[in-house]
């Protein structure tokens, strides 16, 4: 008896072009941008464009473009979505977005994988990375962080974005590394140097204020600011680059609140400094003070102590060294109410580790401190901590690593605190002149030369970690280690 095989000798493959099943692409990027979802708050709503965002892109269809703008207004995540559509219409186009930090990267690109995610019916993933974006015969986008190696190894990129630049240390080193990728698309390439304002000074600067001819940027964009002038302005310079200055009254929403800048500085708990530099297209000077000599007066109307009062809190900050001429720091911050108060302090230099430990703990025996901050970049500080949470276990301590983001926030804190009129010190007091000879002197910030900064920071330390109203948009202890030794 023969049983009949159920199986086929020969099989036919069929494959589908999933592709060819989708829906087209529209040759138009703003019927294309309203098909797509992104998150506006706490929802997930249809792009619509505003008026400023179309004409960004209009730019950009025949210009590479340094843009200037007020924050939250939604320049990157425009330049994202028209590089998708780009990438959806063209199998060939190689687009690149360079993030001033890991989070910045990781951000931006979730935001278009989600906003993928939503065209489901036109467009789909090749790739399952979420760093580079890949379209079934599409295009392709990349995010990686800013760095001379960022589009090294690359080939033929259509579009290079570099967010933040400004803010970015080696931004001109990125950029002549990164220009050469795009020599085989000729001038269909297209350059995007974007930024809030960050001094008068650097790379950005000097491409956004060049080739201008008789436009005078700063004028400009004081203009905008007092409303003489639309809060959107945009040209083409003489070297053939798209300048783009938007300003937040263009925005249909913030436009309408005159309190607008207000309500950013409280939610967001920023030193007024901070949000006319970051919300309000001004270039402060680049080599200024940071904290003006009338705060500074105006704060030092506090006291010290010696004996440690039991029903306060207190907060110690330490910032090390070794035998050079810095100082070694603890400070001591009383708590009333929301205001702290500077009320004692170590400070010496050319001691020995031991000795600084010693008098140090003294300190924490005597004021039995909430939290004790001690910076541990370089590993000196480190050291301390080691000791000193070995031998006060009772106590929680903070190890503070301050980095190109980190310090900057916590200067931000201390300059915010003393805006409120939230943090004292006695009129005659050495942190004076410490925050007198504070500078921001290019990207850095720090003493004048010869000068000593200890103090201030040792108080940044102290105050990031006490319950002064912080936000973590001002300071992120992600990047802080915590060593809770309280029993």
């Amino acid at each position: 008896m023969f049983r009949r095989s159920l199986t086929p000798k020969y099989s036919r493959k069929y494959t589908v072009d999933l592709t060819a099943l989708k829906k087209p692409i529209s040759d138009t990027w703003v019927e294309f941008a309203k098909l797509c979802q992104i998150r506006s708050g706490d929802r997930l709503v249809y792009f619509d464009p505003y008026h400023y965002q179309i004409k960004l892109v209009e730019l950009l269809q025949n210009h590479s473009c340094i843009v200037t703008k007020s924050r939250q207004l939604g320049i990157t995540e425009t330049i994202a979505n028209w590089m998708l559509w780009n990438a959806a219409i063209n199998p060939a186009y190689l687009a690149v977005i360079l993030s001033k930090s890991q989070a910045d990267t990781s951000n931006i690109a979730k935001r278009l994988r989600r906003t993928i995610d939503s065209l489901a019916d036109y467009i789909e993933l090749k790739t399952n990375s979420v760093l580079d974006l890949e379209l079934e015969s599409g295009g392709r986008i990349l995010f990686r962080n800013s760095s001379p190696n960022g589009v090294r190894g690359l080939e033929s990129v259509s579009a290079i974005l570099y967010d933040e630049a400004s803010f970015v240390e080696n931004i001109e080193e990125i950029y002549t590394a990164s220009v050469p990728s795009t020599t085989m698309v000729e001038d269909k390439a297209r350059l995007i140097i974007l930024s809030t304002p960050n001094g008068k000074q650097g790379f950005y600067w000097d491409k956004l204020a060049a080739n201008n001819g008789d436009r005078n940027l700063e004028e400009i964009c004081e203009q905008v600011r007092d409303g003489t002038i639309d809060p959107l302005q945009y040209w083409v310079d003489e070297a053939d680059w798209g300048k783009f200055i938007i300003h937040w009254k263009a925005h249909p929403d913030y436009g309408r609140n005159s309190n607008y800048l207000e309500d950013i500085q409280r939610k967001y708990q920023l030193s007024e400094a901070k949000v006319r530099q970051e919300y309000d297209l001004s270039f402060l000077d680049s080599d200024v003070s940071v904290f003006s000599a009338e705060l500074v007066r105006s704060n030092a109307d506090g006291y010290c102590e010696t004996q440690a009062d039991k029903q306060s809190n207190y907060y110690l900050g330490i910032d090390t060294s070794t035998l050079g001429n810095d100082y070694t720091v603890a400070v001591v911050l009383k708590q009333v109410g929301n205001c702290f108060y500077l009320i004692d302090m170590y400070r010496k230099r050319k001691m020995s580790s031991d000795y600084n430990i010693y008098q140090i703990g003294e300190l924490i025996s005597k004021y039995k401190p909430e939290k004790i901050a001690i910076e541990v970049t370089g590993g000196t500080g480190q050291i301390y901590l080691e000791q000193l949470s070995s031998e006060h276990q009772s106590f929680e301590f903070k190890a503070i690593k301050t980095t190109g983001d980190t310090k900057p926030a916590m200067v931000e804190h201390l300059l915010l605190a003393l805006e409120k009129s939230c943090f004292k010190y006695s009129e005659n007091h050495p942190l004076i002149e410490e925050l007198l000879n504070f500078r921001k002197q290019g990207k850095k910030l720090e003493a004048v030369s010869g000068k000593h900064d200890d103090l201030v920071m040792a108080c940044c330390f102290a105050l990031a970690g006490s319950p002064f109203k912080s936000h973590d948009k001002l300071f992120s202890f992600d990047q802080v280690a915590t060593f809770n030794h309280k029993i």
